[in-house]
């Protein structure tokens, strides 16, 4: 009877359902579990706007720095030269192409310089050319008197031995055919120098004391660098009008005219002047 009694005390479960304390306790654990997934979601997008922002910083600080260098860069190039130089190149119109004559008279008068300064002719040589070199007389004489050195085959041992020990100072060296071959041992010394004698440039002949004479009065050796451009110095700004342009004229002429891209005029540490040439 005891046990009858206690069955119908005791609360009746239905099959196959849990108990409500079961129930409750499983909805709280489910409701934790919902919370900490939604603290790790908002821990996660946190972390990923940190990092986010910490980029867009990295990134504005990069072009800050970008654009302030670009400033600098642009200081540095608009102070590139001083005041006095600046000046006399507003004195040059810029995509203006000039007459000789009026080129030269321009070039003289923005000379920036105390001393006497050396008035050059650059020519920029279309590409289809290479290895262009020669030699031109000016009539008016040189912007500086040549050191020239003679080789003979009296000397030519005692050259050799001179170049190699670096105690040879000359502009130009000349020699006599016969001692070509002896010369060719200073061929890695002189020939980056421009210096070796070649019978291109006139600088192999077998009248050497009248072309050594004819390089110290007036005789200009002139060759393409790597960038295709030959320099010719035409003459000082001390030199009369006249004479720097027969100096010009005379450089012009012994160059392939139609094959000149461009040409300009500067004096040492001065402003460049665009020339017209050709038609």
């Amino acid at each position: 009877m005891a046990d009858e009694e206690k069955k119908k005390r005791s609360p009746k479960v239905k099959e196959g359902k849990e108990s409500p304390k079961k129930a409750l306790k499983k909805v709280e654990v489910d409701d934790e579990k919902e919370i900490l997934k939604k603290a790790e979601e908002k821990e996660k997008a946190k972390k990923e706007t940190v990092e986010k922002e910490k980029k867009i910083k990295k990134i504005e600080k990069k072009e800050e720095k970008i654009v302030v260098g670009q400033k600098a860069e642009e200081v540095r190039a608009k102070n590139k030269h001083g005041k006095k130089y600046r000046s006399q190149k507003e004195k040059i119109e810029i995509d203006k192409i000039y007459e000789l004559d009026e080129s030269i008279d321009l070039a003289k008068e923005t000379s920036a310089t105390k001393f006497d300064a050396t008035i050059d002719l650059h020519l920029r040589i279309d590409k289809k050319i290479e290895n262009l070199r020669g030699v031109v007389n000016l009539p008016a004489g040189c912007a500086k008197e040549k050191k020239v050195l003679e080789v003979t085959e009296k000397n030519v041992d005692e050259i050799v031995e001179k170049v190699k020990a670096g105690k040879a100072e000359f502009d130009i060296m000349l020699a006599v055919p016969s001692v070509m071959p002896k010369l060719a041992s200073l061929a890695k010394i002189l020939g980056p120098k421009g210096l070796m004698p070649n019978p291109k440039s006139g600088t192999v002949t077998d009248n050497i004391s009248e072309t050594a004479e004819e390089f110290r009065g007036g005789k200009v050796e002139f060759k393409a660098d790597k960038g295709n451009n030959i320099h010719i110095s035409i003459g000082r700004v001390s030199f009369e009008h006249d004479k720097l342009k027969e100096n010009l004229d005379a450089s012009l002429a012994a160059v392939p005219i139609g094959k000149v891209l461009s040409a300009h005029l500067t004096t040492s540490m001065g402003p460049s002047i665009k020339i017209k040439v050709g038609k």
